[in-house]
Formats: C-alpha cells, structure tokens, sequence
C-alpha cells in the first residue's frame, strides 16, 4: 500500500509545482511598455481616432468621455465553451494514473466578450505629445499580444489618414 502513495503523492506535488510555473513570465515595466505609446497629436485627434481604430477592428463603443479622455469598447466573439466538472483534483489525478478518463458533468456555452478601455491624456504641449495607454480583457485572459499588434496598427492607420485628410 505503501508503495503506491508514494508515486502518488510526488504526481499531486509534480502537478501543483507544474501549475504554479504557468504564471506570466513577463514584468509590469514589460507589459506597461506593450499597452502604452506616445503620439505626437492632440487628445481630442488621438481620441478620435482611438474610435475609428475600435470600428475598424469590429468592437462597439460602450463608454467615451472625452473630458477624462475615456473610452471603453467590447465585441462578443462565437461561443466559448466550458465544462464544468464536479469530480475533484484528486479523482483527477488518480483517474490520470490507473488509465481511468474523468468525466464532466455539464458543459455550458457562453459568447466569449472582448473588452478594452483607454486613456487619454496629454503629457506636454511644447512639443505636443499625447499618451494612450490600452487595457484588454478576454473572457479571463487579461493578455493578448495580438489584440495589441492589432490595435495599435489600425490606430497608426487612422491616425494616418486623419492627418492626410487634413493636409
């Protein structure tokens, strides 16, 4: 008996430790550089085109308040699915070990909702640079270096032909 606790035991310890090592390995200082950038317009232009961005990559806009420079945009994606399973951590890992496969009692689907507010504000008038600084949430998963690419791309797009419209 005792010799099969023993392999056990160092699964469920293996499995905590291989859990815990999931965490993100980026810093703050990493991913506050990745949401932030510097434009060299004023709030009211870089604003503007903070929507046009939001638009083109297909999200509505839920909040925009332009005097605290604010703007909040979601889109609802598919379905994304989650089981739900009643049995426990250990009845999984045991289930693992004999050859056993656990079962999930309910599965419930729900649309996935992408969500992202920014903020706007100006740090200097002489030269003019204005700050935009981007937080995303996907349906738990705060990160995302696609939405990011994504969105600063069709920011500096809109931005683009913003000031060629107006020259």
């Amino acid at each position: 008996m005792r010799d099969r606790l023993i392999p056990l035991f160092l699964a469920i310890s293996f499995l905590f430790i291989g859990c815990a090592s999931g965490i993100s390995d980026r810093s703050t200082a990493v991913k506050r550089a990745i949401e932030t950038n510097e434009y060299d317009v004023n709030v009211k232009t870089l604003m503007t085109a903070s929507v046009g961005a939001f638009q083109d990559l297909g999200y509505t806009i839920d909040v925009l308040n332009g005097d605290y420079g604010l703007i909040t945009a979601s889109k609802t994606l598919g379905t994304q699915t989650t089981e739900v399973n009643n049995s426990t951590l250990l009845d999984d890992v045991v289930a693992g070990l004999f050859g056993f496969e656990s079962r999930s009692d309910d599965i419930v689907i729900t649309p996935l909702k992408l969500s992202a507010t920014i903020t706007v504000k100006e740090i200097s008038s002489d030269p003019l640079i204005s700050s935009l600084r981007v937080n995303f949430e996907s349906g738990g998963k705060r990160y995302s270096d696609l939405f990011f690419r994504s969105f600063f791309a069709a920011l500096d797009q809109s931005l683009f032909l913003d000031t060629a419209t107006e020259e």
